[in-house]
């Protein structure tokens, strides 16, 4: 039977007695350490008489050390003892620390106890990735958009246009207003470059046309509050319609992109193969999201509330950070049509689904007794030393539990991976 209490949210409680010998020894053992760092005028340092050593530090610090020594002692025995692992400092009740024997209350976050259901039951679709010849035209199109390869046309423009512009927003009296002009701007119609607005007014146009009081609406969300959500005119005129002309791409235009020559039938293989990877990582990838949220209807364990408290305040601040919080706070919440206190709710819950798959996934991976290969053991030490780079933190310790994290998170990953190949 356990010398301690169940509490919810993954807590435990415990009293321990604390004796007058342990204090006694505490004291000690602390007048001893004391006599190796004082120093007392009259005496070499380590060889004063315990009485100046104590007339030195104080009989009421000497106590208050001596008692918080002998609680340390005793309360890392009891988890050693007891092999509990905890997550947090506890919380300490002495009830009289005047009177001994002394009976002190410890309250503490343990690791929680999880239990994972029959997680080979999990079944997943991994799709598979296909390539469509419109997806390489596309990227083919926005290559030669990068490089200006075009080739003027005398038509209306339409998307897909390398276009070259004018545009000036004005005022009431008719003067441009700073930041809303620009003058043979070249840009790529239908790809969300412009301002809604002000791209569909430029479809169309012929080179040469000219509009006047465009009325031009920018989004609630622009990145200036000067601007956003309201409506402004722009005058406006297209000097040129460009058409994107795959086919006239030569070797060396191609080999700026790739890095080698070749001609345009081996830059198609390459894109699709490009393509390919790519799809077939996010396949992948939806396909693991896919597993792991099936996976924590399985897991079963009380979350300490501090985790969940972290979860939250961290991807709280990551929000936090973002230029249109900065700017207007107020204006944040009324863009995102809930409260701070409706959005930490939502937070708690995204976060506590990620801590079960979290600790679901490091049981599997012992019960699966999944290890690192040789080249997967030198990415995780990769990993934890730009960890620590990034931190400034060189320490052995630090190191090891740096390495700890990478090698676990590398064995979850390995695990999800086989998981859903095997399907």
């Amino acid at each position: 039977m356990s010398n301690y209490k169940t509490l919810p949210n993954s807590k435990i409680s415990f009293e321990l007695t604390i004796e007058e010998a342990a204090l006694n020894k505490a004291k000690a053992a602390l007048i001893k350490r004391y006599q190796s760092e004082v120093s007392i005028k009259g005496f070499r340092k380590g060889h004063a008489p315990e009485s100046a050593v104590i007339a030195s530090i104080g009989q009421e610090r000497l106590a208050y050390d001596s008692l918080n020594q002998a609680v340390d002692r005793a309360y890392a025995q009891f988890l050693s003892t007891e092999d509990i692992q905890v997550i947090s400092q506890p919380e300490v009740d002495i009830e009289d620390p005047t009177k001994t024997p002394m009976t002190v209350k410890f309250e503490v976050e343990v690791f929680p106890a999880v239990k994972v259901g029959d997680y080979k039951k999990i079944k997943v679709e991994r799709g598979k990735a296909k390539v469509e010849d419109a997806e390489i035209d596309d990227a083919l199109q926005t290559i030669c958009a990068q490089m200006e390869v075009a080739k003027e046309v005398k038509r209306a423009a339409k998307d897909g246009d390398l276009i070259e512009v004018d545009f000036a927003g004005k005022d009431k009296g008719g003067a441009v207003i700073p930041n809303t002009n620009g003058e043979k701007t070249k840009f790529r119609m239908g790809m969300g470059h412009f301002l809604p607005d002000l791209e569909a007014a430029f479809k169309g146009m012929k080179a040469g046309e000219e509009k006047k009081g465009v009325r031009v609406k920018f989004p609630e969300d622009y990145h200036s509050k000067d601007f956003a959500g309201n409506t402004v005119l722009f005058d406006i005129k297209l000097h040129a319609v460009n058409e994107i002309d795959p086919s006239s791409l030569t070797e060396d235009q191609i080999q700026q992109v790739t890095g080698k020559k070749q001609d345009l039938a081996s830059l198609r293989a390459q894109i699709r193969e490009t393509i390919t990877i790519n799809k077939t990582k996010a396949l992948e990838k939806d396909a693991m999201d896919a597993y792991t949220k099936d996976l924590a209807k399985l897991v079963k364990a009380e979350l300490p509330a501090s985790w969940v408290e972290r979860e939250v305040s961290s991807r709280l601040n990551r929000m936090q950070q973002s230029p249109q919080y900065q700017e207007d706070p107020a204006k944040f919440w009324q863009t995102m049509g809930k409260t701070e206190t409706e959005f930490k709710k939502e937070l708690a819950k995204e976060g506590e689904q990620d801590l079960l798959i979290f600790l679901g996934l490091s049981d599997i991976v012992k019960t699966e007794n999944v290890e690192l290969d040789k080249d997967e053991l030198g990415q995780a030490h990769h990993m934890a030393h730009k960890h620590l780079q990034n931190d400034g933190d060189h320490a052995s310790e630090a190191h090891h539990v740096e390495m700890e994290k990478a090698t676990l998170n590398l064995k979850i990953d390995k695990f999800l991976r086989s998981a859903i190949m095997s399907q």
